[in-house]
């Protein structure tokens, strides 16, 4: 069983898994949104992504004259236990650190934080990736939250929809395979909403880049609960949930899975971030649940 950490401010309630410092639970008046981590559809609730996001275009890339193996999924932080650092009466602040293993498959040392605040009914989280060396380093960072949908009492996946802040013109990425192709095409035009249905997904997620909107909200025509998240800063917002499946997931990305045509360097992956040496990169979202 892994070791989780609760934190409780007023009507909110979070709890944090050691592993991969995963959110599993946010409540607002003991009423969850958060997917429940059902096998029967997928076992995760909100892992984090890095230093890839989606899969490495053959399991392997090369950086400096030398070639890495990576053959999971979204990086690997999310597999390791994270060290909780700090906690106040509002925030627990996590830590994961290269170690021996890491750099086998990944060669940049770095400390990776990811703090939980509670404020009032919201729930921040922030980033921060250090990089510990002199040169460059490249990496990517996403979130992954799945949110909970109630199918019963006459309420089917249907009467569920995502809407974004503004009206948005835009086209999503075609995928192959899990991995991207140029080719991109038309999906929202001076549009806002996407209507959820069994099928939705069966190509995999839905990829959008530079949205107009900053935050999306996961709605019900028969109900008043909702979730929000804001995503400002993010380049790349995804979707994604299994066929029929009973939760949605609102996927803020620095980054992209690899391009069927990358060239294996590195350096050329396309959407991935440079931070120099000894410094500090910071992104943050907001989860905000209304009841």
């Amino acid at each position: 069983m892994d070791k989780v950490h609760i934190l409780k401010l007023g009507n909110v309630e979070i709890g944090v898994f050691t592993k991969g410092a995963e959110l599993y639970s946010y409540k607002i008046n003991g009423e969850e949104f958060i997917w429940d981590r059902n096998p029967e559809f997928w076992e995760g609730s909100s892992p984090v992504l890095f230093p890839f996001i989606g899969i490495i275009k053959d399991g392997k890339y090369t950086y400096g004259n030398k070639e890495y193996e990576v053959t999971t999924r979204h990086g690997f932080a999310r597999d390791y236990n994270f060290e909780l650092i700090e906690k106040g009466e509002d925030f627990l602040k996590f830590k994961f650190s290269s170690n021996e293993e890491t750099l086998k498959k990944y060669p940049f040392e770095f400390d990776f934080f990811i703090i939980y605040t509670i404020k009032e009914n919201s729930l921040e989280i922030k980033y921060e990736v250090v990089n510990r060396n002199s040169e460059i380093m490249y990496f990517s960072l996403g979130a992954h939250p799945a949110f909970a949908l109630e199918l019963n009492n006459g309420i089917n996946l249907n009467n569920y929809f995502l809407e974004f802040e503004k009206e948005e013109t835009a086209q999503i990425y075609k995928l192959e395979k899990s991995l991207v192709l140029s080719e991109k095409y038309d999906y929202l035009k001076n549009e806002k909403i996407i209507k959820l249905t069994d099928t939705i997904f069966d190509n995999d997620a839905l990829i959008f880049k530079n949205t107009e909107s900053k935050e999306v909200a996961i709605k019900c025509n028969k109900s008043s609960k909702k979730i929000t998240v804001n995503y400002e800063g993010f380049p790349y917002v995804a979707f994604w949930s299994k066929p029929s499946a009973p939760f949605v997931c609102i996927e803020p990305w620095y980054g992209i899975s690899d391009f069927a045509d990358f060239n294996g360097k590195l350096e050329e992956k396309k959407g991935i971030e440079k931070l120099g040496g000894n410094e500090t990169f910071t992104a943050r979202l907001f989860i905000i649940g209304t009841l």
